[in-house]
């Protein structure tokens, strides 16, 4: 089992707008079939950030689930809304559950 960490760190003024859109795209997500990532607020660190975490079988299956989420227009079109709110593109870390 892994575990995909996403790091959203807003664009001053936007981290509620960002905070809303990451709670649609989880809720699409889940919609689409597949686990729907559940989100986290840092309490240190810059101000805002949002960490989403998702488990999946694999890297393999993480992987091949790409494809998939990138032609589901109900993901992708809050995707396309998320990305102006970002002060940068997300940060990805792929963990591996050893417990």
């Amino acid at each position: 089992m892994i575990i995909v960490r996403r790091t959203y760190v807003p664009k001053a003024g936007h981290g509620g707008q960002m905070l809303a859109l990451l709670k649609q795209a989880s809720a699409a997500m889940g919609a689409a079939g597949f686990d729907a990532p559940r989100l986290l607020r840092g309490w240190h660190g810059d101000h805002g950030v949002i960490y989403s975490e998702q488990r999946w079988e694999s890297v393999l299956a993480y992987e091949s689930s790409r494809e998939k989420v990138r032609k589901t227009p109900a993901i992708t079109s809050v995707f396309e809304k998320i990305y102006p709110t970002l002060e940068k593109t997300h940060h990805t870390e792929i963990l591996e559950e050893v417990a």
